[in-house]
């Protein structure tokens, strides 16, 4: 069996600093969720406002616009962190602005959701931060082949 090693790059500093970003995304939303929870008196376990809730009060609503805006988040941080990292490991400070711009993008969102039109959480930032998410997607993809194949390639030349 051979081993693989990795080198992690002096600037991977800034993928640490590019993910702690998400924690904050995270605290904001998590502040946000809990005070609509609070204002139109959901209690726990329900995680959503029912229809009848919704249509009877407007905190209702925005209290589902709040959950779901985080739960898109929690849906796609599994996404955001490999990305970040296998791209980081190979170019640290773009992952690191990808993951940022991102994260910019999920405060955009939130805002947009909250403010009473959910059509407004897909504004020209969370745009932005959508393509940067994609980008990084298509250079994990591309990392992930080369560390696949180059062996394999490697190998097949020599044999020729």
């Amino acid at each position: 069996m051979s081993l693989i090693t990795v080198t992690i790059p002096a600037d991977f500093k800034y993928v640490g600093l590019a993910l702690v970003s998400t924690t904050w995304l995270m605290a904001y939303q998590y502040r946000i969720v809990s005070q609509a929870r609070k204002k139109a008196g959901i209690l726990y376990p329900q995680a959503y406002a029912e229809k009848a809730e919704m249509k009877a009060s407007e905190d209702a609503r925005l209290f589902n616009c709040a959950q779901r805006a985080n739960g898109n988040t929690m849906e796609n941080i599994p996404l955001v962190f490999t990305n970040t990292i296998v791209v980081g490991l190979r170019w640290p400070l773009l992952g690191a602005a990808l993951c940022g711009t991102w994260v910019i993008g999920k405060f955009a969102y939130t805002n947009g959701y909250m403010s009473g039109d959910p059509e407004k959480r897909v504004n020209t930032t969370y745009k932005v931060g959508s393509a940067a998410l994609g980008g990084l997607t298509l250079l994990t993809t591309y990392i992930a082949l080369e560390w696949a194949f180059k062996d394999l390639i490697t190998k097949a030349l020599g044999y020729l």
